[in-house]
């Protein structure tokens, strides 16, 4: 089992040991923000927004760059968030395993903005870098409630469409993940409560942040 928060790694040390402890195998690493052109831009724009970026630990060398990677991240690179770069990424790379992301990463927003150059560009830059421990990341939450974000579902066929012919073009393997924001499927509620607390909306606000309620921790065959 891995942890991946975004942009931390606050979370690694109880979570290593309780693995341990329960005889699971665990794999440290993190959902990190990495921006589009220099973790040094302080300037905001529209497509300045920071991509997500899954790096998991192989080893302990991976464990050391990884917490270079993070805390860099917040010394030198932030701006509304933690921050790193290709820059970074290309001089900590070793020891490290990298998946494309939610749709919240590079590779899904350049397919959705239809810029398939760039999306070519990118796979092979990460390619570059991490060599075979790179993958393409397909998700699939498809939300079974009314009050739930049905958005996500239908953006995530478009990217796995494509994802699915780029690993075929480019020779990079996929991996199916799912988001984990909560344990069991029953949590669903509650999480929905949360995110209303940390963001400060009503629950019954027409406009507030909605999860698809999908992200438990699901079985193999889920």
């Amino acid at each position: 089992v891995a942890i991946t928060d975004h942009g931390v790694m606050y979370g690694c040390i109880d979570f290593y040991k309780a693995a341990k402890a329960a005889g699971v195998k665990p794999i440290i690493g993190c959902e990190v923000y990495v921006a589009p052109r220099t973790r040094h831009d302080m300037v905001y724009r529209i497509d300045n927004s920071p991509y997500h970026l899954v790096l998991l630990c192989k080893n302990e060398t991976g464990y050391k760059n990884l917490i270079k990677i993070v805390s860099n991240a917040w010394t030198d690179g932030f701006y509304n968030r933690p921050r790193t770069d290709h820059t970074e990424l290309e001089k900590y790379h070793e020891g490290i395993i990298c998946c494309s992301a939610c749709i919240g990463g590079e590779i899904p927003k350049l397919i959705l903005s239809g810029n398939m150059q760039a999306v070519e560009e990118s796979i092979l830059w990460h390619k570059s870098i991490f060599g075979e421990d790179y993958y393409l990341e397909l998700q699939l939450h498809q939300a079974t409630v009314e009050r739930a974000n049905h958005e996500a579902y239908e953006l995530q066929k478009v990217v796995n469409e494509h994802l699915l012919q780029l690993s075929e073009k480019f020779g990079v393997e996929l991996v199916c993940t799912n988001d984990v924001h909560f344990v069991d499927e029953k949590d669903a509620e509650a999480h929905d409560r949360l995110i209303c607390l940390s963001t400060g909306k009503d629950l019954d606000d027409p406009k507030r942040m909605l999860y698809s309620k999908q992200e438990w921790m699901k079985t193999t065959a889920e």
